[in-house]
């Protein structure tokens, strides 16, 4: 694997990584407060260009929501996307508001996606290979459209008490 960089997303470069966010996603960060007030935006960057990009939604509840996660075919099964995965967890568990006990050490991270069975099967190994567990079904496949589905992954942070 070539070396790859991760480096925060920012308002500015946002441009940049439109071909590698899912554009109803890109279309909502646009709005440069909500993208650093609520968003956890990381890239992977090699030879000069943007190869991957993870977005994540940070709940109110104190859980977090990915919702776009892309990586350019020629960087595929290379380690670009559970490295995104990592820095993103890293992030938040920087961000995390340890004052605020109700949360306790786990945080909930939770992804709907709707993919063809040619690519669902390889996403759910993905996600299974970065420890999401908890998989369903939340709305049955109709004619032509795919079945909409959920996967979660609890995430225990240590923290020094």
């Amino acid at each position: 694997m070539e070396n790859i960089q991760y480096r925060e997303i920012t308002h500015d470069d946002l441009e940049t990584y439109k071909a590698l966010i899912l554009p109803m996603i890109f279309n909502e960060l646009s709005d440069e407060e909500k993208l650093e007030e609520s968003y956890i935006c990381i890239g992977a960057w090699t030879d000069d260009k943007p190869v991957g990009a993870i977005i994540t939604l940070m709940n109110e509840d104190g859980g977090l929501s990915l919702l776009s996660i892309w990586t350019d075919q020629k960087y595929r099964r290379q380690g670009v996307a559970s490295g995104l995965l990592q820095k993103m967890t890293y992030v938040a568990f920087r961000l995390y508001d340890w004052q605020d006990m109700q949360y306790g050490d786990d945080v909930d991270l939770t992804t709907m996606y709707s993919l063809s069975e040619r690519h669902k099967a390889p996403f759910e190994a993905w996600l299974r290979k970065n420890n999401f567990t908890d998989f369903l079904i939340t709305k049955q496949a109709e004619g032509d459209k795919p079945a909409i589905c959920a996967a979660i992954a609890e995430i225990h942070y240590y923290r020094n008490r």
